[in-house]
């Protein structure tokens, strides 16, 4: 085994100086740098010297001049090299170890993706990273080969046009870290699919697809498969879901009609004229109040049964919604 030293560098969109102050855990910090301290800053550079325009966005200015937050990792790991047989001919690219080094790539994109998507759960905001650099460095054969290895992650569907900055108040700095904390584990990996819908989502510049994506996110959340019924369905549940007083349940219904409507019109028939961006912000929070829940509901259930699937999960959340959705209707809040 040989050891590689890796360093992480990366620029996150559109956040400012209170982020610096999550835990991403894994080794990561987020620091504020001014555009001369950036260690790769080239990278972040056009063919004129300009800052690229997928980071205009997220420069920031203050009295010193303009700066960034900036993601960042040093980290030592091993791997296998070939074992020397005599009388075997080696060349350099024996000893590159690329399938180790793109396991541990993969394995550290993976958990960036998981960090920021809850980051973008907790609360509304375009943070993210367009790109992110790594480069491994080791040696083998005594010094004899020095390998540095270069990668370079590059979101090419990330959404550089929402200018929404991701900031946080000393309190929600603290309730974020705690959140990431209690939520990063098998409840995040239960509700996966569901939380990568939302983000997909988030990452859109159409309006319509974005609130399409949204949609979608909520069916494979509160229907079973060949549901009947869905705009009905869908909106009882998402009002019983999140509201409790009756008028407040009766406009999320109407509200939740609406857009399951407007996402029909726009999914089927082309028409998107009724998606403003008012009502793709409305949808986003609708869906991130009820990713919320969900991922505390995956941690109770976890907590019950650590073998639990999101099938279980969601199947008993259903039949429970199901009998409160009921009660509303006799109730008169909801109609029949």
């Amino acid at each position: 085994m040989t050891d590689v030293q890796v360093t992480i560098d990366g620029i996150i969109l559109y956040c400012d100086e209170s982020v610096s102050a999550l835990q991403l855990g894994n080794g990561y910090t987020i620091k504020k740098l001014y555009f001369d301290e950036i260690p790769f800053r080239n990278k972040i550079i056009d063919g004129n010297g300009k800052i690229a325009i997928s980071y205009l966005g997220s420069q920031r200015q203050d009295e010193k001049g303009t700066y960034f937050m900036c993601l960042h990792k040093d980290d030592t790991y091993q791997v296998q090299l070939p074992e020397i047989v005599p009388g075997v001919i080696y060349t350099d690219k024996d000893f590159d170890c690329s399938n180790q080094l793109e396991a541990y790539y993969n394995s550290e994109m993976e958990y960036l993706h998981k960090m920021f998507s809850l980051l973008r759960v907790f609360k509304k905001g375009n943070i993210g990273l367009k790109e992110v650099f790594m480069e491994h460095r080791f040696s083998a054969l005594g010094g004899l080969i020095n390998n540095t290895h270069k990668q370079t992650s590059d979101n090419v569907s990330r959404n550089i046009t929402d200018n929404t900055v991701y900031t946080l108040t000393q309190e929600e700095v603290i309730r974020c870290n705690q959140f990431l904390q209690e939520y990063s584990g098998q409840e995040y990996l239960l509700l996966k699919s569901c939380i990568d819908e939302f983000v997909w989502g988030l990452e859109q510049v159409d309006l319509p697809t974005g609130f399409e994506q949204y949609t979608t996110a909520l069916e494979m959340i509160f229907l079973n498969k060949n549901q009947q019924g869905k705009k009905e369905v869908l909106s009882k549940r998402v009002a019983v879901l999140l509201e409790s007083d009756a008028i407040r349940v009766r406009s999320l219904y109407d509200k939740m009609k609406n857009f399951y409507r407007y996402r029909s019109d726009s999914l089927h028939e082309g028409d998107g004229r009724n998606i403003s961006a008012t009502e793709l912000i409305e949808m986003e929070e609708i869906v991130r109040n009820v990713l919320l829940k969900y991922l505390e509901l995956c941690k109770t259930a976890l907590r019950n049964n650590p073998s639990v699937t999101w099938d279980e999960i969601k199947n008993n959340k259903i039949n429970e919604l199901k009998a409160v959705v009921q009660l509303a209707i006799v109730a008169g809040t909801l109609p029949a």
